[in-house]
């Protein structure tokens, strides 16, 4: 029965009682108004002095890995709480928070909840909210307990152990190369001011973008600089969910990044989709968690096509300089750019995706055996490819002697 419904047969039944005058309906009148005043008390207690919290294991998580909460919901009242509810706004997918407890006085719940992460993004835990009422389903009482939190989940890594990109040889001494505490010719990126640095390091155009001073950092030697370009433009895009030609893409960048900046190579990155995303040179650690967390946000859309990428970066690479080109795209208005790039020395690589193995369609044109046919390492990945496997291929490695 509802509040209204109730107020309703009271009112009713005083109108009966005083026009009556009859006993039997002065008593059930004072019977249900006192149950409606009781039931109306106990609501507003039902949710006083109660205390949530959760802890996560981790901060952020990845692809295929366990994200782990440990929630707690403490009765600090010395009154016991009939039933209480809690309801969870996760948008994390598949992460359940959701538990109805009955708790004594002075008592403490304690649950864990445990989801696989399926899909890449920012998503939140939360906002957490507590629902109880009265033991007669009359009144219902909502309270917030947390906030909403955001949890950041990163692309999937895959642990391969090489690839074969410098076969041939590039000039530049990679491994070794070193920061160095004088200006030389090789600035490779740039970093926070410090007390103590030279005003002539200072990086202006960096420094107005980043609203605060940022200086060059420079090399001993010259270095092997690698740049991958995403394509994610929506129009070259195939296949849904975990079997996309986005989440392979997005997937084969994640790694090919972590692996080449553990070999110590300075690394930056162009992503074409819903918007163009551009990540300076760096190497290390930190680049790793630069080129997760944007791989993590980024998603197909109607941004800049490639090619328009490559013509606007291209004034940009030396012949110390390698060029990663992942794309679905079977189109060739790209093609020019990736020639002009290898005419200027740049080492150049495709990783194309067979978008008509994700979308379950007759093979298209192989528009990539006119890269080969420069002397263009083409690596080729279709829909359910081991990528491990596929990104440490021999056949991979020959094409690459070969040119």
């Amino acid at each position: 029965m509802r509040p209204w419904q109730l107020i309703l047969l009271i009112l009713v039944l005083i109108f009966f009682s005083v026009s009556s005058g009859w006993k039997v309906l002065y008593l059930l009148t004072y019977v249900l108004l006192t149950l409606f005043i009781l039931s109306w008390l106990w609501t507003i207690y039902s949710l006083r002095k109660l205390i949530f919290r959760r802890v996560a294991s981790e901060k952020r998580g990845q692809v295929g890995e366990i994200f782990e909460e440990r929630l707690t919901l403490d009765n600090v009242s010395a009154l016991p709480k009939l039933w209480v509810q809690i309801v969870d706004g996760s948008t994390l997918p598949g992460h359940r928070v959701g538990y109805v407890a009955s708790m004594g006085g002075r008592k403490r719940a304690t649950w864990r909840a445990r989801t696989v992460c399926k899909q890449r993004g920012r998503f939140q835990l939360g906002p957490v909210t507590a629902i109880s009422g009265d033991p007669f389903g009359l009144f219902r009482r909502h309270l917030l307990l947390s906030a909403p939190q955001e949890i950041l989940v990163l692309p999937r890594v895959l642990p391969i152990t090489s690839f074969t990109l410098f076969s041939g040889g590039l000039a530049g001494r990679g491994h070794s190369s070193r920061r160095a505490l004088q200006m030389t010719t090789n600035a490779t990126t740039i970093r926070d001011y410090v007390t103590g640095d030279a005003l002539n390091r200072i990086h202006w155009r960096s420094s107005a973008h980043a609203n605060r001073l940022m200086v060059k950092e420079f090399d001993l030697d010259p270095a092997v600089e690698v740049w991958l370009f995403l394509d994610l433009h929506e129009s070259t895009q195939a296949g849904e969910g975990e079997h996309s030609t986005e989440e392979y893409a997005i997937c084969i960048a994640a790694t090919l990044a972590a692996y080449l900046l553990r070999q110590d190579l300075s690394l930056g990155m162009i992503v074409n989709g819903q918007r163009r995303e551009f990540l300076s040179l760096d190497r290390g650690d930190r680049q790793i968690e630069r080129v997760l967390e944007l791989l993590a946000a980024v998603s197909a859309g109607p941004g800049p096509r490639l090619q328009e990428a490559l013509a606007l970066d291209a004034l940009h690479f030396g012949r110390n300089t390698v060029a990663i080109v992942i794309t679905p795209s079977s189109s060739r208005d790209w093609h020019a750019g990736l020639r002009y790039l290898q005419s200027r020395g740049v080492q150049v690589v495709v990783i194309g995706l067979d978008a008509a193995s994700f979308a379950n369609q007759a093979a298209d044109e192989d528009t990539l055996a006119l890269l080969e046919g420069a002397s263009i390492p083409v690596l080729h990945v279709r829909c359910r490819d081991s990528l491990s496997e596929v990104l440490e291929s021999a056949s991979y490695a020959r094409s690459i002697q070969r040119s």
